[in-house]
């Protein structure tokens, strides 16, 4: 998890504000983050199909993280903007689009030991590998220059390939056994199969609806954070502290979230997910710096930590387990989605008209969301409350 983390970071944290770097526009910067979001989106599926298809997590993970090598050496020769529009595309698909693939690789493992419980403490170390990551390469290219940023994308990709080679298969801990017949077929599967078996399972509908939701805003401001550091007279630098600020705090939330699950449903964690994003965005409009974009990102890593493990785990108890990993594939797709539609929208608001807007709407956003959750937990509370009543009379 810190060397896969460490990887995704070189890219996906870092792309915006080197295309700020090497003569972008505002339009071809939005162009970029829409085609990241949206072949990060078909990556996820399609991987996650392939793995429930042939059964071979640890060749496909290996494949898709080696094409990242392939993808260096193409920016690095990159003349025209097409090109660098094409590297990020490919990294979308094939490096990105393996994230839902490598956590289902552990709750996996983690399921065979029946210690699901310890996905969260697990994941919090690629938080680890994500903050200081971004810190090291920013201070890299902020003493070296850009030209260190191709070695630097291809050093994290050999390293998660070493530590992918490291692990034994999938299969040699039993994550493809569900038990049955419908076990035995699960490499029959397809998209349609698996998207009706999804869909049918109302509380699943509705927490990818939620996080739909949540995501929509948070992907709209987290994939212009290059340009807002940026705009804000922040370097490199800046922006990988922001990372570390924004990625650290998630080892505590991934630690705690085992515990409070036990406690709490996963609405209330998410609930707790919206308030804290509200009070950051509040702040960033209200300190307008980069500081506060720095610092704020700690009010958003425990959000990230808190919803990240409910939401995932739930998915993955709530899925059928013969569709298992293209379960948690198909939901991240969908929820990927509304990253594609609100960096399009985002990448709009800022182009035609501010940073303060495109900030103040996604703060809008969330407020309107956090009343509708609220309203639902009441409902719910008033209908278990109603059943107690109608037991205690029977």
């Amino acid at each position: 998890m810190v060397a896969y983390w460490s990887m995704i970071l070189s890219v996906s944290g870092m792309y915006t504000m080197y295309i700020i770097n090497i003569g972008f526009s505002a339009t071809e910067i939005s162009t970029a983050v829409t085609i990241y979001v949206f072949f990060g989106m078909l990556g996820q599926n399609l991987i996650g199909y392939l793995a429930d298809r042939f059964k071979c997590v640890k060749k496909i993970l290996l494949f898709s993280i080696s094409t990242g090598i392939i993808i260096s050496v193409g920016l690095m020769l990159a003349r025209q903007n097409w090109q660098v529009f094409v590297a990020i595309a490919l990294w979308a698909v094939f490096v990105y689009g393996t994230f839902p693939l490598s956590e289902a690789w552990c709750i996996g493992f983690l399921k065979a030991g029946n210690q699901q419980n310890k996905f969260g403490s697990i994941r919090g170390l690629g938080s680890i590998g994500y903050g200081v990551s971004g810190v090291l390469i920013g201070l890299l290219l902020q003493s070296f220059g850009w030209s260190l940023y191709y070695w630097c994308i291809m050093a994290s990709v050999i390293l998660a390939m070493i530590s992918v080679l490291m692990l034994t298969d999938i299969r040699d801990v039993a994550f493809y056994k569900g038990g049955g017949k419908g076990a035995a077929e699960s490499g029959n599967i397809s998209f349609k199969e698996t998207f009706k078996e999804t869909i049918k399972i109302k509380p699943l509908r509705s927490m990818i609806i939620i996080v739909f939701i949540y995501m929509f805003v948070v992907k709209g401001v987290y994939s212009y954070l290059g340009v807002l550091v940026s705009d804000f007279g922040g370097g490199p630098l800046s922006l990988g502290f922001t990372y570390f600020f924004d990625a650290t705090p998630e080892v505590v939330t991934f630690f705690l979230t085992a515990r409070l699950m036990s406690k709490y449903h996963s609405r209330w964690l998410i609930l707790v997910a919206f308030i804290l994003q509200i009070i950051r965005l509040s702040l960033i409009l209200i300190f307008n710096s980069s500081l506060s974009i720095m610092l704020l990102g700690i009010l958003s890593g425990f959000a990230y930590g808190l919803i990240a493990t409910a939401y995932k785990t739930y998915i993955y108890e709530l899925a059928p387990e013969k569709y298992k990993i293209s379960c948690i594939s198909l939901s991240e797709s969908i929820i990927g989605l509304s990253g594609v539609i609100s960096v399009t929208v985002f990448g709009f608001i800022i182009t035609k008209f501010s940073v303060f807007a495109a900030i103040s709407t996604g703060l809008a956003i969330d407020v309107i969301a956090v009343l509708f959750i609220i309203k639902d937990l009441y409902n719910k509370r008033q209908q278990d409350m109603e059943r107690l009543r109608n037991r205690f009379e029977c």
